[in-house]
């Protein structure tokens, strides 16, 4: 008989409960189980019982009563693991499910192990990407000239601008009112949206979760040459600030003070003796070089906006009274969506009046900024991201290239091309664990249809392309000779198919039919990673300021050139709208073909065998090792084991892969 111990953390420290000693602890171990290939890979455990003992009832602090104070909290899980023999096992989670009373006391708590890949989805919390604040290491200058230069130069810049247009449809050489061939009809800096690479949204993500991807996937040219491109709205207008930076100060204190190396007003709130009342007044005084510009003033707290006034700019400078403090250190700062140049005068007044309304001066602060300011072109990114889920951009990210993602710890998280995740597997002979009389063999019931499809896009182009083909363009429609089942993997980004207006110049339409700019799905776009050729003789492009002639600029499209191999976003075989080359590495060719070809051969078989397990086999077992029986060797799609009493329960697929 197995010893288990199940431990749950409670206030950072390791609680052991106490278990039934008939009841029946059931861990299924399964990665991409053959019949649903899209599911994520966890370890998770059917519910079980625990004695409502005295231990359990210390450590679950009598949840079954609800008028106890500060007791369990069982809206969250709680980190937890298992040991076979004092061996780790598993750690994860454990989710409080219920109590069970009989004759009115306490009997049981039902709980189920969560792994801890089902546990990450938990730690997304369901934020969006727009929330994570940790997106302002990407927050990036913004111009005319910067952006010009990230249009016609091949740089590893995280931010770049691809050609897509948001509200008119570009032409070349038609001589039409949007013929981008003429210098009169440029395209114009502020048309375009910017774009990320992806690889700086997963940094985020670790940096606002404080956790860890890895994995050589995540240096892979094929995904750090992908960018997630930042559209959410129908217009881009980013805006831009300033931070109020005050250069000479006067001030009488007592209380509140203005620490000029620092540019901090630290307010300390004065309190008026029994019978005394006090007057406190602050402001700014403000003067622009430019009137009616709409703008925010922004009042920092402690580093983080505590509150804001939206107002318009005047020459003839204005008093903007400033509401009363709570105790901290403030700052101030303009934003707004044109650049606007001020200069600023800070305010602070505190008079005590005594019981015969005789004034005394507390506090007399001015703090003044002489020299003339401008906001900056310094964008922030979060605002800017697609509004998806962070944790279905993650998921979304995995299916696209079949990934998967795996934890020891609940911190540091493995991604890796499931073939590769094979590949790294120990082989392992388990013929003598086996019970012989046991096995059962199944035919693995194939697809007759897998459907791979990114959302519907709106795009003219790809309605067009949807309507001459029946199928959208990048989604593959397999179809097997099989009588299964029909099957579809559907990822949460839009997929747009681009247009050549000349040559190798490809631009994007994010413009319905009616040619009416739409916000699209979040679109995962791949830099081609070498210069083009702009047309038969370039295209003009406008800073704002000037035009000028693009010869050469980076396309982005569906395909990326490695090592002058064209792969695709494309799930199916596509042309590439840029090169005219069809393009065979596809997601589906690359990520998807081997492991499905390894289960659809006509060799293939399931079977299903029982065992008994060594504790040193058991806790070291991994679900991409690949199992010797007898004389053919097998993947795990799942293993089931009765932690109780070393019962192993496999299901196995055949292994034809040459390694």
């Amino acid at each position: 008989m197995v010893v288990v111990g199940v431990y749950i953390y409670i206030g950072g420290i390791a609680k052991r409960l106490e278990l039934f000693s008939d009841e029946k602890i059931s861990v299924t171990s399964s990665v991409q189980n053959v019949s649903d290939i899209s599911k994520i890979f966890t370890d998770f455990s059917q519910s079980f019982t625990v004695p409502a003992s005295d231990n359990n009832n210390k450590i679950f602090a009598h949840w079954y009563d609800n008028s106890v104070s500060n007791g369990f909290d069982s809206r969250k899980r709680k980190d937890a693991y298992i040991e076979l023999d004092t061996i780790p096992f598993r750690k994860g989670k454990i989710q409080l499910e219920s109590a069970n009373l009989k004759n009115g006391k306490p009997e049981n708590y039902t709980i189920t192990f969560f792994g801890n890949l089902v546990s990450l989805k938990d730690t997304f919390k369901g934020l969006y990407l727009k929330d994570l604040s940790t997106l302002s290491a990407y927050d990036f200058s913004y111009s005319g000239s910067v952006v010009i230069n990230k249009v016609n130069s091949q740089t590893s810049d995280n931010i770049k601008f691809p050609l897509i247009t948001s509200n008119r449809a570009w032409t070349y050489g038609d001589s039409g009112a949007n013929d981008i061939k003429q210098s009169t009809k440029p395209i114009v800096f502020n048309e375009l949206f910017p774009a990320l690479r992806l690889p700086r949204v997963f940094d985020a993500i670790e940096s606002y979760y404080d956790i860890n991807f890895t994995g050589s996937f995540l240096t892979d040219t094929r995904f750090t040459n992908a960018y997630l491109w930042l559209k959410n709205g129908d217009v881009f207008s980013p805006e831009s600030d300033k931070l109020i930076v005050f250069e000479s100060v006067t001030q009488f204190v007592d209380y509140s003070y203005f620490n000029l190396s620092e540019n901090l007003f630290t307010y300390v709130p004065y309190n008026p003796p029994s019978g005394h009342s006090k007057s406190e007044t602050a402001s700014l005084f403000i003067t622009f070089t430019a009137s009616a510009l709409p703008y925010t003033l922004v009042v920092l707290k402690d580093g983080i906006q505590y509150y804001s006034q939206n107002l318009t700019t005047s020459t003839s400078g204005q008093t903007i009274s400033l509401s009363v403090f709570a105790s901290g250190d403030y700052q101030f700062k303009i934003v707004s969506k044109f650049t606007v140049t001020f200069t600023s005068t800070f305010s602070f007044f505190v008079e005590d009046f005594d019981e015969f309304d005789v004034p005394t001066t507390i506090d007399d602060i001015t703090a003044v900024q002489s020299t003339s300011s401008s906001t900056t072109s310094q964008i922030s990114v979060a605002p800017l991201m697609p509004n998806i889920k962070v944790e279905d951009f993650f998921s979304g990210i995995l299916k696209m290239f079949n990934l998967t993602c795996y934890s020891t710890d609940g911190v540091n998280y493995t991604l890796r091309e499931l073939e590769e995740w094979y590949s790294g597997g120990n082989i392992i002979d388990i013929t003598k664990h086996i019970i012989s009389d046991t096995t059962g063999i199944d035919r693995i019931k194939p697809y007759k249809r897998i459907n791979f499809e990114y959302e519907k896009s709106e795009n003219l182009i790809s309605t067009a392309y949807l309507s001459a083909n029946g199928v959208q363009y990048g989604n593959l429609l397999q179809e097997f000779d099989a009588d299964g089942e029909e099957y579809g993997i559907k990822v949460p980004f839009e997929n747009m198919l681009f247009s050549n207006l000349s040559g190798r110049l490809q631009v994007g339409y994010c413009l319905k039919t009616d040619l009416k700019p739409y916000i699209p799905k979040p679109i995962i776009l791949y830099d081609f990673g070498v210069l083009q050729s702009a047309g038969s003789t370039g295209f003009y492009f406008s800073d704002g300021s000037s035009t000028s002639l693009i010869s050469n600029y980076n396309a982005f499209g569906s395909e990326t050139s490695i090592s002058s191999v064209l792969h695709s976003l494309n799930f199916g075989t596509e042309q590439s709208s840029l090169t005219n080359e069809v393009v065979s590495n596809s997601l589906f060719s690359e990520y998807y073909f081997n492991y499905l070809n390894n289960l659809f051969t006509t060799k293939a078989r399931k079977i299903k065998v029982k065992g008994f397990l060594p504790i040193s086999l058991l806790t070291s077992l991994e679900l991409n090792d690949r199992l010797i029986l007898r004389d053919k060797r097998y993947i795990i799609n799942s293993f089931t084991t009765d932690l109780t009493t070393g019962e192993v329960d496999f299901e196995l697929i055949n292994d034809f892969r040459t390694l």
